[in-house]
């Protein structure tokens, strides 16, 4: 909070600064006033789309399909995909873009008109996929390509480009790929997929780009309704096909063991922290009638790319820790989780959705939310950091300009309209740092490449793994992997786990630090992955990369099946009370 208040500080001076110059030019040299006007023409972002303008002069068709969970909307534009020559899906997440990849070259996607009845394969497409971490390309000449969004170049021409979760425009950390997708992605028709809340922000981004928007709004195709009363705080009221949501990692372990004692049933989890594939794993478990596991336990990142046959959500708590302290959710964000319900089985006559709390305190809350109509608050869509806009203020410093002050210049003085914000400051400035001490002799576009890397530098496993792979590239040219994981000490404990499965002992529990540890040798991986397609020669073990995430996965797995939350308040069996509100949030 100190360092925020800081920038903030430094933002105000330095923006007077240029104020009280501007304003006073007899006071300076032509050559200081021509500099510091320069600054303030290259820091000047009130027109972003023209940085597109091969775009900006296509005139495109955008269509907007926006609406709840569970309702189609994404389906309808990936069926224009299918109708056409050449065309991209971008995406979120890997995962999401495989699963596209996957739909197409199987022919499970029809094109508008399609023949609902013909031979299954009839309308396969190839289809390339592209995300950071994989490349398979199975024909040069394919006309269709599924990638994640931070992968889609605007240089490439397309019939059809479709978008999806496009409200992620305005994340701080991620959200200028959308931006840039939404005004650069070079498409005669555009389709965006998302939430409803969005749209007065794209229509006022493509107001002045001569784009025709059309917003197509969808509803759920199956009702969601909150139950009569809460579970009373009696996890034996837990069913199968429920989902339970939490917010705390360890009180997700707790209620997963919780459930299995007191119903019988296994328990699937699914959570922010565990990689895609594991996440994907749990979701298949969980839809399987078959496979014994007919609970899901999660947070509320369940939905992002799992198709999940939910018959009722229940609510451990409507309250979240936001970093500082524990806050209510909003009603958009209980309206959301809610609206994951509704998707059990594939030919269920039971096809409503289900809400409910597990203390009956939450259920006012719960109710309120579903019978609000949420009206989207005022939104900004985060910019893109550009080579060619970083490249301009250097140019104009006294040299060498450091990374961090053309960084820190720019989001001091951009100037944008109030569609727009810059990204959050904070993590920015860990990542320029960084940038200025391991890779000044790395040309521009490669330190712009890692600015823009998908890193959560918040994350103190992947901000040591970043230092250390940024200095052995800078020292030696060679990121040797092996020595990097075992210099962070994180192969220790996947040997461990694999070593107890290899002795087949049935006592030995992991631990929730082992499998914490696991998750964090897996986000390691796939940023060394993420460097390896772009700089091959330099990490250059790009195979054992993907070997070790494979035996991560797998270990993660296996530690989901055994893990035991520790020091866990034991429920009655008939509790005469809110049992729910006595355990608490991080145990």
């Amino acid at each position: 909070m100190l360092v925020d208040r800081t920038l903030a500080i430094d933002r105000i001076y330095t923006r007077r600064l240029f104020q009280w110059v501007k304003s006073n030019p007899h006071l300076f040299t032509e050559h200081v006033n021509s500099i510091f006007a320069a600054i303030l023409e290259a820091t000047d972002y009130s027109h972003p789309a023209e940085w597109y303008p091969k775009t900006l002069a296509l005139r495109r068709k955008v269509i907007m399909h926006v609406g709840p969970t569970n309702s189609g909307k994404t389906y309808n534009a990936l069926r224009a995909l299918a109708s056409a020559r050449f065309g991209v899906y971008a995406g979120p997440l890997r995962l999401l873009a495989v699963e596209i990849f996957d739909r197409f070259n199987r022919g499970t996607i029809l094109p508008k008109d399609a023949d609902p009845n013909a031979v299954p394969g009839t309308y396969k497409r190839t289809c390339n996929l592209l995300t950071g971490e994989e490349i398979r390309t199975l024909d040069d000449d394919a006309g269709l390509l599924s990638c994640t969004v931070e992968m889609l170049s605007s240089l490439t021409r397309y019939d059809v480009a479709v978008i999806d979760e496009i409200q992620m425009l305005t994340d701080p950390e991620r959200g200028g790929a959308w931006t840039a997708a939404v005004l650069g992605t070079s498409a005669a028709e555009l389709h965006l997929c998302g939430e409803e809340s969005v749209v007065p922000l794209v229509q006022q981004m493509l107001k002045d780009t001569g784009d025709e928007v059309i917003v197509n709004r969808y509803e759920r195709l199956t009702p969601l309704v909150v139950a009569p009363n809460s579970l009373h705080g009696n996890l034996k009221g837990i069913e199968k096909g429920d989902c339970v949501v939490s917010f705390s990692r360890n009180r997700i372990f707790s209620l997963k063991q919780a459930i299995e004692e007191k119903t019988g049933m296994r328990c699937a989890l699914a959570y922010g922290r565990l990689p895609p594939e594991v996440r994907s794993e749990q979701a298949e478990l969980f839809n399987d009638p078959n496979s014994g596991y007919d609970v899901l336990v999660g947070s509320d990142a369940i939905g992002m790319g799992l198709n999940l046959r939910i018959k009722r959500i229940v609510l451990d708590t409507v309250s979240k820790w936001d970093g500082v302290k524990e806050r209510a959710l909003s009603l958009s964000q209980i309206k959301q989780i809610a609206g994951r319900a509704g998707r059990y089985g594939l030919h269920e006559d039971e096809t409503v959705g289900v809400v409910t709390a597990l203390k009956e305190s939450d259920m006012g809350l719960i109710r309120k939310a579903l019978a609000t109509t949420i009206k989207p608050g005022a939104q900004r869509a985060v910019l893109p950091r550009r080579t060619e806009e970083h490249s301009a203020i250097e140019q104009l410093l006294i040299s060498p300009a450091s990374f961090a002050s053309v960084f820190e210049l720019q989001s001091f003085l951009a100037r944008y309209g109030p569609s727009y914000t810059m990204r959050e400051i904070t993590g920015g400035m860990q990542a320029a740092t960084a940038i200025d001490n391991l890779c000044g002799n790395l040309t521009l576009e490669e330190r712009i490449l890692v600015f823009n890397a998908p890193v959560q530098w918040r994350d103190e496993v992947i901000r040591e793994a970043m230092v250390l792979l940024l200095s052995m590239y800078r020292d030696d040219m060679n990121v040797d992997l092996t020595k990097a994981l075992e210099d962070l000490n994180l192969l220790d404990d996947l040997l461990h786990v694999e070593e107890i499965r290899a002795g087949g002992s049935s006592t030995e529990i992991p631990s929730s630090n082992q499998l914490q540890s696991l998750e964090g040798l897996y986000r390691v991986l796939v940023v060394y992955k993420w460097f390896h397609n772009r700089f091959p020669l330099a990490f250059c073990q790009g195979q054992h990369a993907d070997d070790l995430k494979l035996r991560t996965e797998d270990a993660i797995e296996w530690c989901l099946e055994r893990i035991r939350a520790k020091n866990i308040r034991k429920y009655p069996d008939e509790p005469t009370h809110d049992v729910a509100a006595e355990v608490p949030l991080n145990i």
